[in-house]
Formats: structure tokens, sequence, C-alpha cells
């Protein structure tokens, strides 16, 4: 009897461990994945493609990397496949009409909305000093002779396009006795421009702030 009870669960046994191993030999669909390593993560970032097929760069913060600047329309369009260079264009012409308006008629509210805070504190501060001294500054542009991107840049997923402006404008700036100013430049007179408007890609906001000026002939 005692013979025939070890025969039994010896039986029980085998039964136990092949019907543990039918188990454990199947994948149910739930099984947690493996746990990637640096390598394979950097390899799938490294795979991923844009609209043209080409890699889309890994941001520099997310690998440790030092900063890292793309140039040319194509670095931009990896991360803003809408942009359209002429639309750009047109929009850069019309903001510097606007900020141009802005800055002579003292409009703080008009230039927050278009330039980039440090730009913004020097212009502000070109203004108070202008109300303080009771001057008036008239900007009337005459033509824009031509519009034309120079340069496309971005770090760190942050743009900056630079834009060459030729221009005829005449400006006509007053003293507190409302004497004009340096009256042989009060005639239309050609100016050459150089600005750099700035957008972080990582917003969804589309808008370009104006975040540095610069001119031959620049009375801010």
């Amino acid at each position: 009897m005692q013979f025939l009870d070890i025969i039994i669960f010896a039986v029980i046994a085998v039964l136990l461990v092949l019907r543990l191993k039918s188990v454990l030999g199947q994948r149910t669909g739930y099984e947690q994945p493996l746990e990637k390593t640096g390598a394979d993560r950097l390899r799938e970032a490294e795979n991923e493609t844009g609209n043209d097929n080409q890699p889309i760069p890994l941001h520099p913060k997310a690998n440790g990397d030092d900063s890292k600047t793309m140039t040319g329309l194509d670095a931009l369009r990896r991360y803003d496949r809408s942009f359209d260079e002429t639309q750009f264009v047109g929009g850069a012409a019309a903001a510097f009409e606007m900020v141009l308006s802005a800055y002579a008629e003292g409009d703080l509210a008009q230039l927050k909305r278009l330039l980039g805070y440090d730009l913004l504190q020097s212009f502000s501060t070109s203004v108070q000093a202008r109300n303080a001294a009771k001057e008036s500054l008239t900007i009337t542009l005459d033509e824009i002779k031509e519009v034309s991107i120079l340069n496309i840049s971005v770090t760190d997923q942050i743009a900056q396009i630079t834009v060459h402006f030729h221009s005829v404008q005449t400006r006509v700036a007053l003293d507190a006795d409302g004497e004009i100013i340096e009256a042989d430049e009060n005639g239309p007179r050609d100016f050459t421009d150089i600005w750099i408007f700035e957008r972080d890609l990582t917003l969804s906001d589309p808008n370009w702030k104006l975040v540095e000026t610069e001119t031959a002939d620049d009375d801010a």
C-alpha cells in the first residue's frame, strides 16, 4: 500500500512539472519587455525620420551633449514642417513697418508684442529718454526696396532668422520747442537694416519676435 502511494505521488509530480513547462514556455502577450539600454534608445531615436526622410536630430539636452547649432532651411523644417519662406518674408516686412511705427510713437504695448525681452528693454529706455527730454520722432516708411533672408539657424530648438531690409525712410525728430533736430537729415534716406527674429519651436505660438537690430543709420 505504501509502495502504491509513492508511485501515485511520483506520477502527480511528473504531471505538475509538465504542466508548468507548458505554461512557462508560452508567450501570453502580457510579459514585461526587457529593459532597453541607452544604446537601444539612441538607435531608436536615430531611426526616426521626418517628411524629408532625413534623421531627426536628438535634442542636445536629451543625450547630454553640448548645444549644437544647425543651419539652413532644412534644419528649421525638421522642427516646423509647415514653415513657408515666402509667408515669413511677408510677415517680416509687416513687422518691420510696425516696429518702426511703434518705436516712433512710443507705443511700448505694441513693442512688447513684437520684441524679445532684451531688445524691448533697450527700446523702452530710448523711448523713455526721448519722453523725458520732451522730444518727438516721426518715421515714415516710404518704400521697402528689398527683404531677404540671410541666415537660418536652430540651437536647442530655438530658431533664429536673420533678415536684410533695404528701405527708404523719412525721419523727423523735434526737440522740446518743436524745432527740427538735424534738419539736413530730414528728407527721404536709404537705410540698410539687419534684423534677427527668434522663435521657440517647442511652443505652439507660431509668432516670431525681433531680438536684435543693426543698421548703418540708427537713430534708435
